[in-house]
């Protein structure tokens, strides 16, 4: 039984790329699921004059909220740390207490049974420290939270060193067959992310076709800490 469970996501759409299917599968089973964005998500096209850095962080919540109530998640059940996109301290950096800090009071307000969050060593370096972040938050604030961690880059840039070895934890794969048309509408949500919405920066960042293959299947992939 998972219980109340917290998803924390670094960006406004890793919800529903790495555990969209098993968030709605909890919200239909009335569990209590509370989800963070840790990131503003300011930096996925840092040089659209349409979408300046501010104007683009409104648009990506509001991505967020439509998406999670596509998943059963009500906006007052969700929260957004807006820590700076692409520079998320990692546990070296002089700022990584402060973020944990902003954390911890949704871990104390909420009281989770289950947190979902990152692949400790997803690819991404935002999914990277937000892992540690989580991790030290839970180390100071509870010990009795069961931890799975979802994957968003690992089936894209993953170096050998960067999988899960055998004796780390369990892996689960979950049958989200009757959430998968609704997680493909959550992730499509993102309009910013699937779309050429935002086309006066070509350096910005979009989803492409061969990324999204990947999560459109009749499972998920979680690993459980132990």
């Amino acid at each position: 039984m998972w219980g109340k469970t917290l998803v924390v996501a670094p960006h406004q759409d890793d919800e529903s790329l790495g555990c969209g299917g098993i968030i709605y599968l909890l919200t239909q089973l009335k569990m209590p699921v509370h989800v963070v964005f840790v990131s503003d998500g300011s930096m996925s096209h840092p040089n659209s004059a349409k979408f300046p850095s501010q104007t683009l962080v409104v648009l990506r919540e509001h991505e967020a909220v439509k998406a999670l109530a596509i998943l059963g998640v009500d906006q007052e059940n969700i929260t957004f740390l807006r820590l700076k996109d692409s520079r998320l301290p990692d546990g070296g950096a002089p700022d990584f207490d402060a973020a944990v800090r902003v954390l911890a009071p949704v871990l104390s307000g909420f009281e989770p049974a289950t947190i979902l969050c990152p692949w400790q060593r997803d690819p991404h370096k935002d999914h990277r420290a937000t892992w540690q972040i989580v991790d030290q938050a839970i180390a100071k604030h509870t010990d009795t939270v069961r931890r799975f961690e979802y994957f968003v880059w690992l089936w894209e840039r993953a170096k050998p060193g960067d999988l899960p070895d055998v004796d780390e934890g369990l892996i689960w794969k979950v049958n989200i067959e009757k959430a998968k048309e609704l997680k493909k509408k959550a992730i499509s949500a993102h309009i910013s992310q699937t779309t050429s919405l935002i086309d006066d920066d070509p350096e910005g960042f979009t989803l492409s076709d061969e990324v999204l293959a990947h999560f459109d299947t009749d499972f998920e992939i979680i690993f459980e800490r132990i």
